[in-house]
């Protein structure tokens, strides 16, 4: 890393209608630098990046690359000066191959057909077909070479990419790698990365690190945002803190600890686990056998499930992703269709009932894409936070809503699961709240229906160490209170503090059950790759043992078995 300021950001001021984004803030990178910012959801750091890189301009402050001061007015002024950003929601086009998305926006012309050329002589067929030509060289990508530049790219970095391949056909992992193609094909010499892991798993996440750090060796600078201490503490050489708008201070990784990280973004010490209490599990609330589905494209992800989930009981599911979790948490809240299997909520049958029937039961959803699933982002707090209240009657005002009672209602849940960046329940669109906040009003609204059966799809995904304290401990309140919870989590510290059964997916079937307190993380990382404990038979992970119960078995019981199945297995 060289030892100087390549980037500067100089008392940078942004403020919106009733909201002051980033307060004087002073940010330094050097050449060749792994840099982190940290900091809350609506802390300023999206809004920040979002400058330098000419979607915002700021109300005051500097911005020097180099020696070069920037007046960044565009997106466009922010490539052409050597800065490339990759968004944490893709701006890729499924259809397109991935050589096709790279170069997006960077052709140029191969031929122009110039109508002054004097052909008049020639014959008809043959001036029309100069025209065919021109125009078809004019309006062609001529993808031969860039193809070849864009595979010795991902080559050199380890993408393991094929450029010919449609974006559509790659997984989660290799689509941030085209965006992170996209930037290098430009020759950036900044690369900003938000929230890059997000939606990636621990190995794919794992990957990606190694290649930021091929980068950095070459000598690009990287902003790296992230909720995640551990991370930073991975891979950045410093990282930059940021609280409620202002800088709160710079630090070498070197030299601090997660806590200490955590303390500065929140103000104040943060409990990383969260001590649950003994609860009583009650009737089931979730009776769920044989179930079947189909993913997007029509091959089956869940095998013949059977699951119960009881009052005032976590169940956990953990797994790698892409082995039948999106479809479960869907199947049980109703929005994806059953191709087999039962399904009773409060032992009404559901099975195949619409989703507004899963509601009035009682069912509430934290879907794990909060953007496309989990809300209507062009429709106001006040809209959003009502979506599933509306048909209450204190909403009513004859024929139509009380805005009045809905907006009280609204601003309600703002202040009890404190959401920032909110001034006015109607004025702000759900999709204009950074991730965490928006995280925090699909959570107010679903768990203020006060429901039997919670399902959370990666409740805390892509939020900060503050907003992940709050969300367990909301998810805990409403066991307490006698909700059954289902939670799919990519996260084995959350699955392990939260639950009080913990099942494994793998390729759409339950392989293994156990308990937090008997839980190997060896032996779930085993099981969640489809792995085998050596000295173990084939089909024990397999036995009625070693999978959830069904609606007619004991769950006491079948934990306990798992339990003695897991300690045998662990072989120590």
């Amino acid at each position: 890393m060289a030892d100087h300021a390549f980037l500067r950001m100089e008392d940078i001021y942004k403020e919106f209608p009733g909201v002051v984004a980033n307060d004087h803030i002073d940010l330094s990178v050097n050449g060749g630098e792994i840099h982190g910012l940290l900091g809350e959801n609506g802390a300023g750091k999206s809004t920040l990046m979002k400058i330098l890189y000419g979607l915002y301009t700021p109300d005051s402050g500097e911005i020097y690359l180099g020696d070069d001061r920037l007046e960044l007015d565009t997106p466009q002024d922010a490539i052409d000066a050597g800065i490339g950003m990759v968004h944490q929601h893709f701006k890729l086009i499924p259809r397109l191959t991935v050589a096709e998305n790279v170069v997006l926006g960077q052709r140029e012309p191969a031929a122009t057909f110039r109508a002054d050329n004097d052909d008049s002589r020639l014959p008809e067929s043959i001036r029309n077909n100069r025209v065919v030509k021109s125009l078809a060289e004019t309006f062609s990508l001529g993808l031969d070479a860039p193809e070849q530049r864009i595979q010795e790219l991902a080559d050199q970095y380890g993408f393991d990419i094929d450029v010919s391949a449609n974006v559509a056909d790659l997984d989660v992992g290799q689509q941030q790698r085209v965006e992170i193609l996209k930037a290098l094909y430009r020759d950036v010499d900044l690369l900003v990365l938000d929230e890059p892991t997000a939606v990636l798993s621990p190995t794919e996440a794992d990957r990606l690190f190694d290649s930021l750090s091929r980068l950095a060796d070459e000598g690009l600078s990287i902003i790296f945002i992230t909720h995640k201490l551990g991370e930073v503490t991975a891979i950045a050489d410093r990282v930059t803190v940021l609280r409620e708008g202002r800088r709160v201070d710079t630090v070498p990784v070197a030299e601090t600890t997660q806590a200490d990280l955590a303390e500065l973004m929140v103000g104040r010490e943060v409990l990383f686990r969260i001590e649950k209490d003994d609860a009583a599990h009650g009737d089931p609330v979730l009776e769920a056998s044989g179930l079947r589905a189909d993913d997007d494209r029509g091959i089956e992800s869940l095998s013949g499930l059977d699951l119960t989930v009881r009052e005032g009981e976590v169940v956990g599911i953990a797994g790698v992703s892409g082995n039948g979790q999106t479809e479960l948490a869907e199947a049980l809240a109703g929005i994806r269709e059953l191709t087999d299997g039962d399904l009773r909520i409060d032992g009404a049958d559901l099975t195949g009932a619409s989703p507004r029937a899963f509601v009035d039961a009682g069912v509430s959803f934290v879907p794990e894409d909060r953007l496309r699933y989990g809300c209507a982002e062009e429709l106001s707090v006040l809209h959003n936070a009502g979506m599933k209240a509306y048909r209450e009657d204190r909403f009513a005002d004859g024929p139509l809503l009380d805005y009045d009672e809905l907006g009280r209602y609204a601003e309600s849940l703002v202040e009890d699961f404190d959401i920032r960046g909110v001034s006015d329940v109607t004025d702000i669109d759900a999709g204009d709240l950074s991730g965490g906040n928006l995280q925090k009003l699909i959570l107010a609204r679903e768990l203020d229906r006060d429901p039997d059966l919670l399902i959370a799809n990666q409740p805390t995904r892509g939020v900060d160490v503050g907003a992940i304290e709050f969300i367990r401990e909301a998810i805990l309140e409403q066991r307490e209170q006698g909700t059954g919870v289902v939670l799919l989590s990519e996260d084995l510290d959350e699955i392990t503090d939260l639950s009080d059964r913990i099942l494994v997916i793998y390729e759409g079937e339950f392989v293994y059950e156990t308990t937090p307190e008997n839980a190997d993380r060896e032996r779930l990382g085993i099981e969640m790759t489809g792995g085998r404990v050596a000295d173990e038979p084939a089909d024990a992970v397999n036995s009625p043992e070693a999978v959830a119960p069904t609606a007619a078995t004991d769950g006491a019981e079948s934990t306990d078995s798992t339990a003695d199945v897991a300690a045998a297995g662990d072989g120590d």
